[in-house]
């Protein structure tokens, strides 16, 4: 028995015999926790696949359309292509010769001229 302030507080020693029964229900629990943690895992493996997919079509896009973007300016500058030689250089040849046309004096006398 101990006393404290007034109040007596009785103690009971220990059995030494207790034992610490498991409950029946415990490796259903834990099969529980591991479904859980298994699903847990599945779920984070397959957005870190859906990640790395969408990462490399993403970056292969990107190539492929760098690749093509520079192919075409390459193919447009130079005229190999019929269609783009007639556009193209075609429109640049008749600038140039409006631009050379417009520069000159003309031949006519012009009326409103100083």
């Amino acid at each position: 028995m101990r006393s404290k302030g007034g109040k007596t507080i009785k103690l009971n020693p220990v059995d030494e015999d207790h034992q610490v029964h498991d409950h029946p229900a415990r490796a259903g629990l834990e099969a529980i926790m591991d479904q859980k943690l298994f699903s847990q895992r599945i779920k984070s493996e397959r957005a870190a696949a859906y990640w790395f997919a969408a990462s490399l079509w993403g970056v292969t896009g990107l190539a492929l359309g760098a690749i093509l973007g520079v192919f075409v300016t390459l193919m447009v500058q130079t005229g190999s292509a019929p269609i783009w030689r007639e556009n193209v250089i075609a429109g640049a040849a008749m600038d140039e010769a409006r631009d050379s046309v417009n520069q000159r004096d003309p031949i006519l006398p012009s009326e409103n001229r100083p």
